[in-house]
Order: C-alpha cells, then sequence, then structure tokens
C-alpha cells in the first residue's frame, strides 16, 4: 500500500465503495486538500458536481477563494454550485460560534443541493490529520469510545476517501501534479483550537515517534473495531428488551440487571437524544405517570415499565358532527342513523336521546359520566382511566364523544354511558362503528 501511488490507493478506495453506482456533490474549498480531491476525481469516471461556500469572512479573499473553484469547473466542464453566508446574522439567531455558524450553514445548504440535484453523498477532503485534531479535541473535553472513534471513511451520508492520507501525502501530491490552490491566512493563526493543535501538538507528537501518523492509524481501526463490539452487544439487548414500536416498552428489572448500568443506558438511549444515564438511572425510582424528555423522545414511567415514545404534536382539536351521517378518519369511526340497529357496529346509541350537534374531544380535568352497567352511579373519567390501568401514553389517546350539552355519551372504545342506551321502546338509532 505504501509504495503504491495517492491516485492508485484513492482509486482503490472508491472501488470498495461502489463508486460507479452513486453520484457525489464535492464540497471544494479551493485549498490545497479540497483541490488534491477534485483533481483526484476528475482522474475518474465518476459522476460528480461541486459546491463552494462563500462565508464572506476574509473580504476579497473568499471572493477569489469562490472565483478561483468557479474557474477550474468551467475549465473542464464540472456542475458548479456557490453560495454567500452571512454568518454573522446566522449567529444571532442562536448562541452558535463562529465555527458552528459555518458548519450549520454549509450543511444544511449541501442537503439541499443534493435533494435538488438527486446526489446520493457528499463528499469532503479530511484526511488524516483532520481525524487526529478531531481526536485529540474530543479527548481533551472528556468523551467515551464514540468520540475517540474519530471520522469514518463512509458512514452512509458521507464520503471521505482522503482519510488514510496525511497532509504531508497531499501537499506532496499537489507538487509532483503541479496542482494551483488558494490559501487561507487564517488557517496559519492560532485563533481557533484546531489551528492550536494543528500548530503545536500534531508537530510534537511526529517528532516523538517518526511512524506516528501509521500507529495513530493503526489505533483509530482498534478503536474502531472494539466500538463495532460493543455496538453489537448493545444490538443483542435492544432486541430483548427493548419491545414494541411507538411507544417501545422496556422492563425496569431486567434494565437494572445491565451491569454497568450507567453504561449500558448511555449506549441504550444516546440514539433517542438522551445524553444524562444518571437521569435516567434516577428516574427509574419514579412515580407512576412521571416523564423525561429528550429533544425528541419521552420517557414515561408505567409501573414496572418504561415507556420511549417519540414526540409528536398532540391533536388536542374538538370535532364536530354536525348531522346523522359522517365518516371521523383520522379516528376511523363512522355515524349512521338508521330505524333498525345495524349489525356489526362498535356501539349503538338510542337517537332520541342525544342533541346536536355531537362533538369529540379530548379529556378534561373533572369529566364524569354514568357508565353503563352500573346503574346510574356517576364516575369520574380520571378514576374510569385508572381502574382500567391505562398508561399515561394510552390516557392521552382517549376520546370522548358528546352531544351539544356536553354530556359524554361515549368514551370512546371502551363504556357508553347509560343515559344513551337503547332500550326496547327505542324507535331510531345511532351506529357507530370503528371502521
Amino acid at each position: 500500500m505504501k509504495n503504491k501511488s495517492l491516485q492508485i490507493q484513492f482509486n482503490g478506495i472508491l472501488e470498495n465503495h461502489n463508486f460507479a453506482t452513486h453520484r457525489y456533490l464535492l464540497a471544494i474549498s479551493g485549498g490545497v486538500d479540497s483541490m488534491v480531491l477534485l483533481d483526484l476525481f476528475r482522474q475518474t469516471s465518476a459522476n460528480f458536481q461541486v459546491a463552494h461556500c462563500n462565508f464572506q469572512l476574509r473580504a476579497e479573499d473568499a471572493n477569489g477563494d469562490e472565483e478561483f473553484v468557479r474557474n477550474y469547473c468551467g475549465l473542464y466542464n464540472i456542475p458548479f454550485h456557490s453560495v454567500r453566508f452571512d454568518v454573522a446574522a446566522y449567529q444571532k439567531t442562536g448562541n452558535y460560534s463562529v465555527e458552528m455558524a459555518c458548519r450549520n450553514l454549509r450543511y444544511d445548504w449541501f442537503a439541499e443541493i443534493q435533494k435538488i440535484n438527486q446526489l446520493d453523498f457528499l463528499v469532503t477532503a479530511h484526511h488524516l490529520d483532520d481525524n487526529l485534531e478531531t481526536f485529540l479535541i474530543n479527548l481533551s473535553r472528556g468523551t467515551g469510545l464514540k468520540g475517540l472513534v474519530g471520522m469514518q471513511i463512509d458512514n452512509g451520508r458521507i464520503l471521505r476517501p482522503l482519510l488514510e492520507f496525511t497532509k504531508n501525502n497531499l501537499l506532496e501530491y499537489a507538487e509532483n501534479n503541479t496542482l494551483a490552490w488558494r490559501e487561507d491566512y487564517t488557517n496559519a493563526t492560532d485563533d481557533y483550537t484546531r489551528n492550536k493543535i494543528r500548530h503545536h501538538i500534531s508537530p510534537v507528537l511526529k517528532e516523538i515517534h517518526s511512524q506516528f501518523d501509521e500507529n495513530f492509524l493503526a489505533t483509530l481501526n482498534h478503536i474502531n473495531d472494539n466500538y463495532l463490539i460493543v455496538q453489537q452487544r448493545v444490538d443483542e439487548i435492544t432486541s430483548g428488551l427493548f419491545t414494541g414500536t411507538n411507544p417501545i416498552k422496556i422492563e425496569i428489572s431486567e434494565l437494572r440487571k445491565l451491569n454497568p448500568l450507567a453504561t449500558y443506558i448511555h449506549y441504550l438511549f444516546e440514539k433517542y437524544n438522551f445524553n444524562s444515564p444518571n437521569e435516567i438511572i434516577k428516574f427509574l425510582d419514579s412515580e407512576t405517570g412521571s416523564e423525561i424528555k429528550s429533544t425528541t423522545y419521552r420517557l414515561i414511567k408505567d409501573r414496572e415499565y418504561l415507556l420511549l415514545k417519540s414526540i409528536e404534536e398532540i391533536n388536542d382539536n374538538e370535532i364536530t358532527i354536525l348531522n346523522d351521517f359522517i365518516e371521523i378518519n383520522s379516528l376511523n369511526l363512522k355515524f349512521v342513523k338508521s330505524i333498525n340497529p345495524h349489525e356489526n357496529t362498535t356501539e349503538i346509541v338510542d337517537f332520541t336521546s342525544i342533541s346536536f350537534p355531537l362533538k369529540l374531544r379530548k379529556v378534561k380535568e373533572g369529566d364524569y359520566f354514568y357508565p353503563i352497567g352500573m346503574k346510574g352511579q356517576k364516575k369520574l373519567i380520571s378514576k374510569f382511566m385508572k381502574d382500567l390501568k391505562l398508561s399515561k401514553l394510552e390516557k392521552e389517546q382517549v376520546w370522548l364523544l358528546c352531544d351539544q350539552n356536553d354530556d359524554i355519551i361515549w368514551v370512546v372504545n371502551y363504556r357508553l354511558d347509560e343515559r344513551f342506551k337503547t332500550t326496547k321502546t327505542s324507535k331510531n338509532f345511532l351506529n357507530i362503528t370503528l371502521c
């Protein structure tokens, strides 16, 4: 591998990732790394386009970079996309550093260009030195195994075919092939954490050991292999412990058997954006009905179980039923008046006992009804649901059918009200069918 030219190694990487079956968007800044990437791609049969971001942070230098990449693509008839960002304006929309603002802006734009042009992969010019800097940044901040894995050549969305090459490898290629590129003067400053590592830490590590780059790459591969083993074990546990879909049901007693518990909880819940294992451990002892939230999921305590449900917009809108024939598609309900009760209906109501318009609504505090079969005894809906041992999520999904006086006719799918049941003297019926 070491004796092969960089172009041959690069072509091998693309072959391993079935490059002929995909379409690519190359993120090209105009610097030496990205121009090497562009030159290497240009010499293959890959189907690709180029995208360039102008963040307007370096006045005319930034405009010069944009023009440089545009001219290169024009020379070789490569489809070119460019955009100019107002970074300062974006920073005002949230608590973003310049680095984070630029990252968010460019990746959102890249995704948009990919969607419009049906491009499968974004391709970046990240190399081994970038991975070392990321590794050291994560290490300095305190991280778990995942934070040490580093960037991947292919993560399913982004392809980084230069990731096993060093900066020196790329510079040597550029010089040997007389490539032109643009220098970003900010790379020579120590204004950013990554630059400080690049200028003051990485050189010392490479000076200490002449084979540091090869050793670091081998270490990353070992960490990746270990992380894969961890993920396989987590997947095995998830398949046995997490049942159902939405909500997912998790038996607390089985969860507690895992050791070390905090580490397992971290891996089991991280994809649901829960970032504090200790918060979840404490939550295991909370009361039924308690819940905690991540940005995307709710975790609810339901007696001996946890319920994990995606956060969705709760539909609290009332649905009005103006006449005696209507279909409520969102609830799969059908209402039909008849002079004889229909067969295979879910519930049948005495039509003369109800007054239109009817409405379907969610449960409110203090709601009560007279459950059929209880001889006229009044019961709070909250007590009724508790006796049924409905979970918090199930309670949230309960609808009530009420008349114009807001008297509850039916706890939908559960129990009819005694006052609206049919009798031997009933002559007109409202047939309610769950479709």
